[in-house]
């Protein structure tokens, strides 16, 4: 039997692991902060009427968002993340450090509570 003839489904279950690999791991900065917008917007819809009401926009946007650390969730789905942001809204612009359990689901990534 030629070498080639056995390197080649080598090759094919190596390129295999390595994107099921990829899949299952953690998320990224871009998921983490997809996730945290998403659940702002969420709470912006919340706010929007009452912003109407009294003419003033209370909505808030994440401005800048980094990654700090993530690791499996203990005895929870997901990945328990650490991560900073700077988010405005109405009451300005805030700088904070936060927490969040981030699951994969049909849609993409979800922020819940640790």
């Amino acid at each position: 039997m030629p070498r080639f003839a056995i390197a080649k489904p080598l090759i094919v279950v190596s390129a295999a692991c390595a994107l099921l690999a990829a899949c299952g791991g953690e998320p990224s900065e871009a998921d983490m902060k997809t996730a945290v917008e998403q659940t702002f917007g969420g709470m912006n819809e919340q706010l929007g009427g009452v912003g109407k009401l009294i003419g003033k926009d209370l909505s808030s946007k994440v401005k800048t968002f980094k990654k700090l650390a993530c690791a499996e969730a203990k005895g929870n789905p997901g990945f328990a993340c650490d991560f900073e942001m700077t988010v405005t809204g109405p009451l300005g612009e805030q700088s904070q450090k936060a927490s969040g359990r981030f699951v994969k689901g049909d849609k993409g990534w979800a922020v819940l509570e640790k």
